[in-house]
């Protein structure tokens, strides 16, 4: 169970988990305040107060980085799909240079292949769903590179056949890439750390409303749920593809859209020809 929610977690199980766990440090926090020695004078103070500043503002600096680190791992996948896209839509664009019998079975291929990729990305939350994509996907690239690289066996000086054999690695790279960046998080000590310290600066928030004697419930609840919010948010973006924030793939459906007889693939294949 712990390590499905590392490795692939849902994000509102920690927004679950986090809220009534952060309201509880907030309640403890008030109670330990009430119950114990109050502040005498004016120093106790400042220095409770110079302290507690500089807690949360390390709190803020640690979630800061992490959310940070988050959305550029969010953005770097994002961009990988354009780049797979652009790498699949060259490769068939090259395919013209095969002859006239291999041309269509190999885009026939690429088709396919595009639709396991996109496969591939629903199936995220499934890992067995994902893996059988995965091979499914590995396999068609084999039968890709097989293809091209009898093109380039049977005319080694062609350079059009070199041409289509890079663009089939850049397709297989993409892939590649894709695959680690999904599988690349931020790392479990990290989240702990989080985890921590939105407990931590519940429990100073309590401890404010103690010393000063004057709970706000309503003010503790906002502080809770904004602060399981920025935890919810950090988790959804480091797993685009298995919480709410999804890494747009709309590069490869157009490209589906475009190869599979839209008027864009008529002016793709006229352009080939």
């Amino acid at each position: 169970m712990f390590e499905n929610l590392t490795t692939r977690p849902d994000p509102l199980v920690y927004f679950i988990a986090v809220l009534p766990i952060s309201l509880i440090a907030v309640g403890g926090g008030y109670l330990y305040a009430t119950r114990s020695r109050r502040m005498h004078g004016d120093k106790a103070g400042w220095a409770f107060g110079l302290g507690q500043a500089a807690i949360f503002a390390l709190i803020a600096l640690i979630l800061g980085f992490s959310f940070a680190f988050a959305a550029g791992r969010y953005e770097a996948r994002r961009g990988l799909v354009v780049t797979e896209a652009d790498a699949i839509r060259t490769t068939f664009l090259r395919a013209a240079f095969l002859p006239a019998g291999e041309s269509a079975p190999f885009r026939r291929e690429l088709i396919d292949y595009t639709r396991v990729r996109l496969e591939t990305y629903d199936e995220v939350e499934d890992p067995k769903a994902e893996k059988l994509a995965i091979d499914k996907g590995k396999s068609i690239q084999g039968e890709l590179w097989t293809s091209a690289t009898t093109a380039v066996l049977r005319d080694p000086r062609s350079t059009l056949f070199a041409d289509l054999a890079r663009s089939v690695v850049e397709t297989i790279n993409a892939s590649e890439d894709q695959a680690a960046a999904l599988s690349n998080h931020v790392p479990r000590a990290i989240i702990f750390i989080i985890i921590l310290c939105t407990i931590v600066g519940a429990f100073l928030f309590g401890l404010t409303f103690g010393y000063a004697k004057e709970p706000h419930a309503l003010l503790a609840a906002i502080f809770c749920l904004l602060f399981a919010a920025v935890v919810f948010t950090i988790i959804d973006l480091d797993h685009p593809q298995g919480g709410f924030i999804a890494v747009d793939v709309a590069p490869l459906h157009t490209l589906l859209d475009d190869m599979t007889g839209s008027p864009a693939a008529k002016l793709m294949r006229s352009y080939v020809r």
